[in-house]
């Protein structure tokens, strides 16, 4: 059976839709269909052989329409192989107490998926694209402005995906 991998991603100002989109480019191989989708998007996951869910962090927590859709599928994403990526902006220094923070912001999620691997990457701030209201919040808390993604990793993480979902394709597991 060859692999149909979706990549369903929640994103409130396009840089995790970007970031989904890379780790579909980097995941594509002869034998795998890759989707790319916002989780609004998507409503079935039964044509999927493995799945990868992203979204950001806002004041702690995933983006609620992401959380939903976790929620929503939970049984089908607990038979499938399945991965998640966040992107915070406070990943940007690399510091791993910042990573254990953010893990735990990801605690529910991380339950009922059971992903065999979580990517913890750098976000994209701009404050052209806040409310005059967030970007005060933002700059009060002293988070710079700028596009802190390291393509590398994000491109370095998906690789290593690539063999435990093409092998999820083949294995399946009972919904």
């Amino acid at each position: 059976m060859p692999a149909n991998i979706l990549i369903a991603y929640a994103s409130k100002h396009g840089a995790t839709a970007e970031v989904a989109r890379v780790i579909g480019e980097t995941l594509t191989a002869p034998g795998a269909e890759i989707a790319v989708h916002p989780v609004s998007e998507v409503d079935d996951l039964s044509p999927y052989t493995a799945a990868i869910i992203g979204s950001p962090i806002y004041s702690s927590d995933w983006l609620p329409e992401a959380t939903a859709f976790v929620k929503r599928h939970s049984r089908a994403l607990g038979a499938l192989p399945t991965a998640c990526f966040v992107l915070a902006i406070r990943l940007r220094d690399g510091s791993e107490a910042i990573r254990e923070t953010v893990e735990r912001y990801i605690t529910t999620e991380r339950v009922i998926m059971q992903p065999i691997s979580v990517g913890y990457f750098a976000g994209r701030l701009d404050y052209d694209l806040l409310s005059p209201i967030t970007r005060l919040q933002i700059q009060t808390k002293g988070l710079p402005e700028g596009d802190f993604r390291d393509w590398d990793t994000i491109r370095d993480w998906a690789t290593g995906l690539r063999a435990p979902l093409l092998a999820g394709a083949g294995a399946g597991r009972d919904l």
